[in-house]
């Protein structure tokens, strides 16, 4: 009879302990912070953010620009300049972000679309014209309903 209870004991201890890790597991998805070798700074990264939490685009000058959540939730850039292994500084270009940027499209003269989900839960988009000039985040209206 000793044993039986002993057996049962344990097994509500192990129990315990596979509550208790449930919570360390789901952490494992949450984001972490990054930063980039060739860009620097300090991102999110993991979870919907991404494994790098970098997304790429090079243009057809051969400038690499690169877009990030940073740890504030707002989308940030920074590029090379020219040829060179020069960079921009960092730009904060707003948002409420919760998820990877990811580019939607991209054309030969250079525009973009960008989009990532906002922390409204509703996907975000923000472009650049061909001029590299941006617009602010919007949700389109079918989106907004």
């Amino acid at each position: 009879m000793n044993k039986i209870k002993g057996a049962v004991a344990a097994a509500a201890v192990l129990a315990g302990i596979g509550l208790t890790a449930a919570p360390a597991s789901a952490a494992v998805s949450s984001p972490a912070h990054c930063g980039s070798t060739i860009f620097g700074g300090d991102f999110l990264c993991g979870g919907d953010y991404g494994v790098g939490g970098q997304t790429f685009h090079t243009f057809r000058d051969g400038t690499q620009q690169v877009f990030v959540v940073g740890t504030d939730h707002a989308m940030w850039t920074r590029w090379t300049i020219g040829n060179t292994n020069q960079l921009s500084a960092w730009t904060r270009m707003g948002g409420n972000l919760v998820s990877r940027i990811t580019i939607v499209s991209s054309s030969v003269n250079g525009a973009l679309t960008l989009t990532a989900r906002g922390a409204d839960g509703f996907q975000q988009y923000i472009d650049r014209n061909s001029g590299g000039g941006w617009s602010g985040w919007y949700t389109p209206a079918v989106h907004a309903g």
